[in-house]
């Protein structure tokens, strides 16, 4: 397998929170996530919901909303053999690793954005991923896969430079919101502050498809709106996986995990379940 990862993009990961690497990806792997994605939609759009092609993978419950070509679709790869295809013998894995210095890496979560024409809700909200992690660890980056080019006026993913070293998380609007926020939480109205800022480090990341961006779970990002005139699609699927220094421990504002019915309950402070989170990947010896 062709070395994709420098150790300029290691740097440029750990000092700014998120690198793209280019041409990862040739149309072989695009096609075939695409394919897959597309089949999902399809079969949403039928009125129906997907079947899934294995129990090994994604946990979670699927999930889909949207119209008319803006479609946001979680946890995808248990209901498709083409992104089980791509997991399992794509360049994806080893790529995460050599980024994040991982021996091993465990499939976790998807979401799949799809976006069409050139309305403000195009964009996507600014955000962080950890926040509702009930994990600890930095070995829990996404890579975000462009499956179409995506210029500045197609809806470009966007980050906060530098906020994977912020030390504290922040209280999700997908949190609850009953419950006192824990000391090492900040409000989400102070994320939203600093992105607003006018000196605010905004790094603007268009890509060509097959490329992909390595994102660390604490980084701030969102995507911009479309404002192509063209028709036509912006495209991008996001995979999460967990390396080795990845330990369960849940907080009060953190979403729960989806187990295999009857799987082992993780405990705190170890890695976790096998059964449920089996190793996807393995460095060589």
């Amino acid at each position: 397998m062709a070395a994709f990862v420098t150790d300029a993009h290691r740097q440029q990961y750990h000092e700014d929170g998120c690198v793209k690497i280019e041409g990862v990806f040739d149309q072989h792997w695009i096609d075939m996530v695409t394919r897959g994605i597309d089949r999902i939609i399809e079969t949403y759009e039928a009125g129906k919901q997907p079947e899934k092609v294995t129990e090994e993978s994604c946990q979670a419950p699927f999930f889909i909303d949207g119209k008319e070509g803006n479609y946001r679709i979680l946890h995808v790869a248990a209901y498709s053999a083409e992104i089980q295809t791509w997991i399992q013998d794509s360049p994806a894995a080893q790529i995460l690793a050599d980024v994040m210095e991982a021996d091993t890496l465990r499939y976790w979560l998807d979401g799949t954005f799809a976006k069409a024409g050139n309305t403000p809700d195009t964009a996507t909200p600014w955000h962080n991923d950890e926040c509702t992690y009930p994990l600890t660890g930095v070995h829990s980056a996404s890579l975000w896969m462009a499956l179409t080019d995506v210029g500045e006026d197609n809806a470009p993913l966007v980050t906060l430079r530098g906020s994977n070293k912020d030390p504290h998380r922040y209280h999700s609007t997908f949190s609850p919101q009953d419950v006192e926020r824990p000391p090492e939480f900040h409000p989400w109205t102070e994320l939203q502050a600093r992105v607003t800022a006018p000196d605010a480090p905004i790094q603007s990341w268009p890509a060509k498809a097959g490329d992909v961006l390595v994102i660390h779970p604490k980084t701030i990002h969102g995507s911009a709106p479309r404002k192509s005139p063209q028709k036509g699609r912006r495209l991008a699927f996001s995979s999460r996986w967990i390396g080795d220094d990845i330990r369960y421990a849940p907080t009060p504002l953190s979403l729960d995990l989806a187990l295999k019915e009857g799987g082992k309950r993780p405990v705190v402070g170890e890695p976790l379940p096998q059964d449920s989170f089996p190793v996807t990947w393995r460095r060589a010896a």
